[in-house]
């Protein structure tokens, strides 16, 4: 027997439309659609303005029209598609071109009870909708949201994450004779009509056939609760402001006017935990032999394991002092890659992987490593490595690809000698490209070294131990204050079947567009981050790799109070043994400074700081930076 909210026959479409809040589905022939929305049909509408609805029409007559054509279209397909349901009514809609048919992200009005029933638009383009001419974006899960009651009668509940919703829009391409079906309070809106000719499409609500319609009215102070019948929104279009003329006041509640609006701090909760439970419920390309392990990395995005014997730890540790790499710039950090030309870099990244992959095969399996390299922290106390994300090393991690780290220590680490940190589930935070170089490019962390550092969670670890981490999580390490090196190897793996893409920010000044290529493994020997940015600098490109695309890049931008928001609300906690340790580092005063937000709880937009994250936060900057709200304390 089907629950009060099931609304498809099909297992499978419910299940992606109660994930999502809504699906896209091949539904009509397009003969049939021809037949039933013609141009005699189209050419008694009268459209005014860049977007018209004919449910605005005073003519009874043609909107009852419209509706048996709609019905007659609809009424054998939604017959196998559908349990029984009731319609809300039809429209057909006109956007003309032009900027003023733009819809910004909206929820439409609740019309049932939400906690038992869903009600829904089937939405038809007549012709490919596609960005050029208006197709419609949504956010997907959004229907999720909030429980808030929406109406004509309140203001825009969105209207405080405004600039949020923009950057999480999702374009949905439709071709003729497809739908996109959608819940009321998925968030969606639809573009701009760049093209030449009206973008025609049809539109029928309904909702499962039990459910009681309501409607909502504000009355200074309060909220009128009205039980309407069947018919009332298929009337109501025309008379949108006024109360009903028909129905009953079934319920008065309080207006809370604290609570009319979404709030920045709930959207982004929001997001961590849609992004937590739509991965789970992605066909994830699993790495991990142990499911255990795996649903621990998906989660938290890292894993510590066992791996090395002692006499691999020495073996590494001999051929590292055999290469007598130096700490060139005196930040206290570098890696083999960086010190040595391609085929040297060649012989240490084999000989890595030759004694480290066969020990990761008992672990893991259908992956492919991608680089390796020996990662050293010298002693020095202003050898900070600030939070950060690696880069984008794969294809397609929307559809669960990922690149993976396996950092291997060959002493044990702590905080003392500068063990790495990181923060739980922040490779669900942002769906982000991660391009070189660096400094160039800009980040999304660029202003929140001081925000992360307090939340990391420190992971000590066994000489011979590896730490697996995807590259989206945020990670960083203390400076090594001991009496010896802290020497680590890397080993960059994926799955077996990804393919391997780097993302480098166009040289053209504009820094809004990234550059695509089709790479392989020798590619990262090629290209480190250096030759990157000397490359970049001089206005060159990468010309001996296939470039596949140019890309538009965007920075989800947050002020720091949000983004502690997002860490808190992923499990992170404040961490004490950490801070106590920067107090030992650099004073009394350290823990003010990691109390007071790097943009001082002030708006994104109102930063007036240019520096990008790595010049702001090298890690001299950041011992400076320390010191400086120090004595500013």
């Amino acid at each position: 027997m089907k629950s009060t909210n099931h609304i498809f026959k099909s297992i499978e479409t419910q299940r992606l439309f109660e994930l999502d809040g809504f699906v896209v589905v091949d539904l009509v022939d397009e003969y049939l659609l021809d037949q039933h929305i013609n141009s005699t049909l189209l050419d008694k509408l009268k459209p005014s303005g860049t977007f018209y609805s004919s449910s605005f029409s005073d003519d009874e007559g043609f909107k009852d029209q419209i509706d048996s054509e709609i019905n007659l279209l609809l009424k054998p397909v939604l017959k196998d598609l559908l349990f029984d349901h009731k319609s809300l009514g039809t429209s057909i809609l006109i956007k003309s071109q032009g900027s003023e048919g733009k819809m910004e992200p909206h929820q439409d009005w609740t019309v049932v009870d939400e906690s038992e029933f869903s009600s829904v638009t089937i939405w038809i383009p007549l012709e490919d909708v596609d960005a050029t001419n208006g197709a419609l974006s949504v956010i997907r899960g959004s229907h999720k949201l909030s429980s808030m009651v929406r109406s004509p009668f309140f203001e825009n509940p969105l209207s405080e994450i405004n600039d949020l919703l923009i950057n999480d829009l999702e374009l949905i391409k439709l071709k003729r004779g497809q739908a996109i079906i959608f819940n009321h309070a998925l968030i969606h809106s639809s573009g701009v009509n760049y093209s030449t000719n009206d973008r025609v499409a049809l539109t029928y609500g309904f909702t499962p056939k039990e459910a009681q319609l309501i409607f909502y009215t504000k009355d200074g102070q309060y909220i009128d609760k009205y039980v309407v019948p069947d018919y009332f929104f298929k009337d109501y279009n025309t008379s949108i402001g006024q109360k009903p003329s028909i129905g009953d006041v079934v319920d008065r509640l309080n207006f809370n006017e604290d609570n009319k609006f979404i709030l920045r701090k709930d959207y982004f909760n929001f997001k961590v935990q849609k992004s937590i439970q739509m991965k789970s419920q992605q066909k994830s390309k699993a790495l991990f032999k142990s499911s255990k392990d795996q649903d621990f990395f998906d989660k938290n995005g890292f894993i510590k394991l066992p791996l090395l014997k002692a006499a691999q730890i020495d073996e590494l540790t001999k051929y590292y002092n055999h290469l007598a790499l130096k700490d060139e710039n005196g930040f206290g950090f570098h890696v083999s890659m960086d010190s040595v030309d391609e085929e040297r870099g060649r012989e240490v990244r084999d000989y890595v992987w030759s004694v480290v992959i066969p020990e990761l095969n008992h672990h893991l399996e259908n992956f492919k490593p991608y680089v390796a390299s020996y990662v050293v922290k010298e002693v020095n106390p202003k050898g900070v490595v600030p939070a950060h994300q690696d880069w984008s090393f794969v294809d397609n991690e929307n559809e669960g690809y990922s690149s993976i780290t396996c950092w291997i220590p060959l002493v044990d680490t702590s905080l003392e000698n500068g063990c790495i940190g990181a923060i739980k589930g922040s490779h669900h935070f942002f769906n982000n490209y991660r391009p070189s170089p660096s400094p160039q490019t800009p980040v999304p962390l660029s202003s929140h070294m001081f925000s992360i550092f307090p939340y990391l969670t420190t992971i000590e670890m066994k000489a011979g131990e590896v730490l697996l981490f995807d590259n989206r999580t945020f990670h960083a390490s203390l400076p090594n204050t001991s009496n010896g090196v802290r020497l680590a190897v890397g080993v960059g793996i994926t799955q077996a079947d990804s393919t391997l893409v780097h993302y480098y920010l166009k040289p053209d000044g504009l820094k809004n567009t990234l550059l695509k290529y089709n790479v392989d493994e020798d590619f990262f020997l090629r290209y480190n981050n250096s030759r990157l940015s000397k490359l970049y600098d001089s206005g060159a490109f990468i010309n001996d790799y296939k470039l596949v695309g140019e890309i538009s890049y965007n920075l989800t931008q947050l002020s720091s109070n949000e983004l502690v928001e997002m860490i808190q609300g992923s499990g992170n906690q404040y961490n004490d043994p950490m801070c106590e340790r920067l107090q030992l580092l650099y004073g009394d005063d350290v823990l003010k400074s990691f109390e007071s937000n790097d943009d001082d709880n002030s708006d994104v937009d109102q930063i007036t700081d240019t520096r990008n994250f790595f010049e702001k936060y090298s890690p001299t900057n950041i011992y400076n930076e320390i010191l400086n709200r120090i004595k500013r304390n």
